[in-house]
């Protein structure tokens, strides 16, 4: 297509648009503004809430029974659905927040094992300017090399590196445990 054809099809795509635009424009009529009024019920009086605050009543003894039962004692319901044991008894359920704060108990010890497996072996400066310190860390026979915000392991991240220790956060249990500068070689392991 040459430069004359697409000028003319630009110009009759323009001149749709603007005749579009101009045929939309005669047909737009401004809203009806109508004052507004109550179409139906009963039409309100002229009176206000403080006309008829002396008909207001509160039952007492509708709210002091309402605080006893917010202040009673929530038992756990029972279990329908349980399978009952072939003696007859139904299994004794333990309770949830125990059992959330045993397996907190059980995750922090797990997570402390985990971190105590790991030496930090030394550092490296990369950076003059920006310092970016790469820490190099051995757990068993595995050496490896992260900077700060690194992931070590799927649920461990490197927070901070210094000459001296170097902090990891275990993103789980939100534990933080410090490793000292390791003084023995990776040999005498």
């Amino acid at each position: 297509m040459d430069a004359k054809k697409k000028v003319f099809l630009a110009a009759i795509l323009g001149s749709v648009w603007i005749g579009l635009a101009l045929w939309e424009w005669d047909a737009f009529k401004e809203p009806v503004h109508v004052p507004l009024s109550n179409v139906t019920g009963v039409a309100g009086s002229g009176r206000t809430i403080k006309d008829n605050v002396g008909g207001l009543r509160v039952n007492l003894d509708l709210l002091a029974s309402a605080r006893t039962q917010r202040e009673a004692i929530f038992t756990t319901p029972r279990n329908i659905f349980a399978v009952a044991r072939p003696d007859g008894t139904l299994p004794v359920e333990s309770h949830p927040a125990v059992d959330l704060q045993a397996a907190q108990a059980v995750a922090q010890q797990a997570a402390v094992l985990q971190l105590a497996q790991y030496r930090y072996l030394g550092f490296m400066r990369t950076g003059e300017r920006r310092k970016k310190d790469i820490a190099v860390l051995s757990k068993n026979e595995e050496v490896v090399v992260v900077k700060v915000g690194d992931h070590v392991e799927d649920h461990l991240v490197l927070k901070a590196i210094t000459p001296e220790n170097v902090t990891i956060r275990d993103t789980g249990t939100r534990l933080e445990q410090t490793l000292p500068l390791s003084e023995e070689s990776p040999v005498q392991q």
